[in-house]
């Protein structure tokens, strides 16, 4: 899982596009599509440029009415979830 410090990075097998305002993600070595609601769209577009955990709330609770630590567990939530089917991948700042 990730950690405070290590950047958040879109990996190479994903391809997406944006649908009616929500992002549409294909795993191109799987064929999978995963469908992100217009929050989701939104990280996934904030996530275009690789950033942290921290930031990434930051910019998110400027766009929205929400609770830092709400924001940091929903976000920490997809995130994993992300992670998991090898769509995002943690890196080292530095």
């Amino acid at each position: 899982m990730q950690t405070a410090e290590q950047l958040i990075v879109l990996t190479s097998q994903a391809v997406s596009c944006e649908l009616g305002g929500e992002a549409v993600i294909l795993d191109i070595r799987s064929g999978q599509y995963f469908a992100l609601s217009p929050v989701g769209a939104q990280i996934w577009k904030l996530l275009e440029s690789p950033c942290t955990l921290a930031s990434l709330c930051a910019k998110l609770a400027e766009e929205y009415d929400v609770e830092p630590a709400r924001c940091e567990a929903d976000v920490s939530a997809l995130l994993g979830q992300l992670a998991g089917h090898g769509l995002i991948a943690f890196e080292e700042c530095g």
